[in-house]
């Protein structure tokens, strides 16, 4: 069976058009766990229908939303109590198409030496959603990565051509280091190792670490072009909200200090990119919050060494 880990944070309905997405889709046992990560919005009407009448589904209801990998971990939990075989790890803002999920258990069936397959992802424009993490983001690379749309791109252009998986061919599998977190699929070897998920950070490098994560236990990642799904929320804008900006420099410090076990002095002149890149893009609005929750995350977060 199939455990599919969907977490949901006031998107009810989004979450709904997911969950008949995966019924249309997938002809094989699956059994779906809705993390509810403390929603501030009430559960709707046809929503609570859908549960109370349910045959696949179970609601796990979080008190306190922890972010991404904390309210996972809910369900992986119960996935794995439940002997799942493989666990389906998907935001809900995705609609899956024929036999997408089937494509990724087949593939991880028949290749043990990987623990995790993602699927060729499209935006609702019909454009394939770009891909990254075809190798692995050092500290080296967030630079390089940061200088990519600048006069010195050309010397970074191979990195990044590397990073985007920009040269594979779409219509093969292909290895990478790490798939995005919106979907992917995990085999129950894989999971059981990377279980619990690092709570440490609420949004972003969830995946840089998983593949660092993967790497150590000696198992393969995969972006499986056989296996297709639609990402409503993938053409968000470049300018994020003022609190996900500053979620994503508290992840990139922890990644940084933690798994790329960085100095805090190498990691100095990342901070400082982002925090002009903050002033600049919300005009100084909640500065002074920046400034508190990311100076934290700088001055707290102690350099690992294993």
């Amino acid at each position: 069976m199939i455990g599919i880990v969907i977490l949901n944070f006031n998107g009810w309905d989004m979450t709904m058009n997911c969950i008949e997405s995966i019924r249309k889709s997938c002809k094989i046992s699956y059994k779906i766990y809705i993390v509810d990560n403390a929603s501030t919005i009430q559960m709707t009407k046809k929503f609570k229908l859908l549960i109370d009448n349910s045959y696949d589904c179970e609601l796990l209801i979080n008190q306190k939303n922890r972010g991404y990998s904390a309210g996972n971990n809910v369900g992986i939990k119960r996935a794995l109590e439940d002997n799942c075989e493989y666990i389906l790890i998907s935001n809900n803002d995705v609609i899956f198409k024929n036999e997408s999920i089937e494509n990724l258990c087949s593939y991880l069936g028949k290749n043990k030496n990987f623990g995790i397959a993602g699927p060729k992802i499209y935006l609702p424009s019909g454009n394939i959603q770009e891909i990254n993490m075809g190798c692995k983001m050092t500290l080296t690379g967030k630079y390089k990565y940061i200088l990519r749309k600048t006069p010195f791109r050309r010397f970074f252009q191979k990195y990044v051509d590397e990073f985007h998986a920009s040269k594979q061919d779409l219509g093969t599998p292909f290895e990478v280091y790490a798939v995005s977190g919106c979907c992917f699929m995990m085999s129950r070897c894989a999971a059981r190792k990377l279980f619990p998920m690092d709570e440490n950070t609420f949004l972003y490098e969830e995946e840089n670490i998983i593949g660092i994560k993967m790497e150590k236990i000696g198992l393969k990642t995969v972006y499986n072009t056989n296996s297709e799904i639609i990402h409503l929320g993938g053409a968000s804008t470049e300018k994020i909200s003022e609190f996900a900006y500053m979620c994503m420099v508290e992840s990139e410090i922890y990644y940084c200090l933690q798994y790329l076990h960085a100095f805090k002095i190498q990691v100095m002149p990342l901070y400082i990119i982002r925090t002009i890149n903050f002033i600049f893009l919300y005009k100084g609005e909640k500065i002074r919050e920046y400034l508190q929750k990311t100076c934290k995350a700088l001055w707290n977060v102690k350099r690992s060494t294993i």
